[in-house]
């Protein structure tokens, strides 16, 4: 069957969740470098992948409805401030600049440019918000080449729901046996995008799966060419 659109997830798929945490903890304690003279990236940076935990948070570790919130209220408590910001500050910091402080996943420039060139429609379908996604692509400077962007909060459906692919899919204006979608959860990305009826790829490296489920993987973005 010809693939005629590539759909990607986007944490730990186009961006690195964990690189990017630490860029971000480093311009935070850039930013408030007066406030916090003996921050520790280190401790920053383990803070919030404590409460992150690569984007899948616990919700026990949730003080509040968002993740940016209760990574500034732990940031609030934890760290030793000689002037402490109050916690929408720190939220929006977190909603303004986590997303400009993405680091792409290796090779994922040079595949999206390849892409995009032999005239393969590009999207992205990633559960949260639909600003934040804006943001980490714009962080990436991945934007321009995506023909739909599709968030949970967007249209209303969550992977792993086939709904979201298939509303991907008829924004594409392409079949579901014709898209081939890459990402990084068993669950959320493969199951649910075969469901749909698209093929699917399992970027390994950052979830377990149990050992009787079956499913093409990869390693590096690379390799998704020779299944196109």
């Amino acid at each position: 069957m010809t693939i005629r659109a590539v759909l990607f997830d986007l944490d730990n798929t186009l961006t690195h969740r964990d690189q990017s945490i630490l860029a971000y903890s480093q311009h935070l304690a850039s930013t408030y470098q007066h406030q916090l003279p003996h921050a520790e990236i280190n401790q920053i940076q383990s803070i919030i992948r404590r409460i992150d935990n690569g984007g899948y948070p616990k919700k026990e570790l949730l003080t509040h409805p968002s993740i940016a919130a209760s990574v500034a209220y732990a940031l609030q408590q934890e760290l030793k401030w000689n002037s402490l910001p109050d916690l929408d500050e720190l939220s929006q910091f977190w909603f303004q600049q986590f997303g400009l402080s993405a680091v792409a996943m290796s090779g994922a420039n040079s595949l999206l440019a390849d892409l995009k060139q032999q005239g393969y429609k590009l999207a992205v379908v990633s559960n949260g918000g639909h600003a934040t996604r804006l943001t980490i692509l714009q962080g990436l400077g991945f934007s321009h080449y995506f023909d739909e962007i599709v968030s949970s909060e967007l249209v209303g459906i969550s992977k792993p729901n086939p709904e979201i692919f298939i509303h991907t899919s008829r924004q594409l204006d392409v079949a579901p046996q014709h898209c081939l979608f890459i990402g990084d959860h068993p669950v959320n990305d493969i199951q649910g995008a075969t469901q749909a009826g698209m093929k699917a790829l399992w970027l390994k490296g950052f979830h377990d799966i149990d050992s009787h489920q079956q499913m093409n993987t990869i390693q590096h973005l690379a390799e998704i060419k020779q299944y196109l």
